[in-house]
């Protein structure tokens, strides 16, 4: 059974002409005649009575045609569904940005392509970078930004990631704090200030963590939190300092950004379940990120 046979079987009982069904098709009666006959073959039954000039249906044919005009219906749905999914006029993409990465220009390259195909949906989801793989590999997400670990190794074997570069982070003291106008500082000298940090599904606070007890500190952590804003306003008011990414303190006179000593860089990337697939939409999102930044 074709689609092609049920449009004819459809025209002719609308039309209660074979003749008229064809001129309407653009195609001969012989070939409406010989579809509607091979469809009565496979079902077994008789759908019209046929005369010289009219075709009316048998009540046979009159409960197909009824289930009929709902699959074709329901068939016209999909195919235009489909096609405004490929135009990008409908669709969502499901992508999760962690505290670290939802400073960068990523960012406002996602404002950018938000712009350019207003009719999409980016539903967004702010999580740490560990919670945001375990969402990628269990199909929650599509395509998250994540914070990554200098070794290649700590990369999940069930994702595919395109690096898109590093982010600084910095030192992030109140504009009264001691140490405001310093340079550069070394962890060591800040051993006895209480941080905030990022929790424990956060990628960037293990690497933190890590820096710190390769310089042999023992951090004093008075606080955690994914949330910049909740960070940055925990330390005007005193609360503590953090070590947060270098954007997410630009342009801001409430605080002094200290470059550590040496420098601390995490890298982020673009990443997606492995062998899993992704929409047009995400696709095109992919392609647009790319383009943006690894072809500058």
């Amino acid at each position: 059974m074709e689609l092609k046979q049920l449009e004819y079987f459809l025209t002719v009982s609308k039309l209660k002409s074979f003749t008229l069904a064809a001129e309407q098709m653009y195609v001969s009666q012989p070939c409406v005649t010989t579809a509607i006959k091979r469809l009565e073959e496979e079902l077994g039954i008789q759908l019209f009575i046929r005369n010289k000039k009219t075709a009316s249906l048998t009540a046979e044919g009159q409960v197909f045609s009824n289930h009929i005009e709902i699959i074709m219906n329901d068939v016209s749905k999909a195919i235009t569904t489909v096609t405004e999914l490929k135009n990008l006029s409908s669709g969502s993409i499901r992508i999760g940005i962690s505290p670290v990465t939802g400073v960068s220009v990523l960012t406002f390259l996602l404002a950018k392509f938000r712009s350019l195909y207003p009719s999409l949906d980016l539903a967004l989801c702010e999580e740490g970078s560990l919670s945001l793989q375990k969402q990628l590999e269990e199909g929650q997400l599509d395509l998250a930004i994540i914070s990554l670990s200098s070794d290649i190794k700590q990369i999940p074997e069930t994702l595919d990631v395109i690096s898109l570069g590093k982010q600084e982070i910095r030192i992030a003291l109140p504009t009264y704090h001691m140490f405001k106008d310093k340079n550069k500082l070394k962890l060591s000298t800040l051993a006895k200030e209480p941080f905030i940090l990022f929790k424990e599904n956060c990628l960037s606070q293990k690497i933190i963590l890590d820096r710190f007890h390769a310089e042999n500190v023992d951090p004093s952590i008075s606080l955690s939190s994914n949330s910049l804003q909740t960070t940055k306003r925990l330390i005007v008011c005193g609360a503590g300092i953090s070590l947060l990414p270098a954007e997410a303190l630009e342009n801001d006179q409430n605080f002094s950004s200290i470059p550590l000593d040496p420098p601390l860089y995490i890298p982020f990337a673009l990443a997606s379940k492995k062998n899993s697939h992704l929409s047009h939409a995400a696709e095109t999102l992919v392609d647009f990120i790319k383009n943006s930044l690894l072809n500058e």
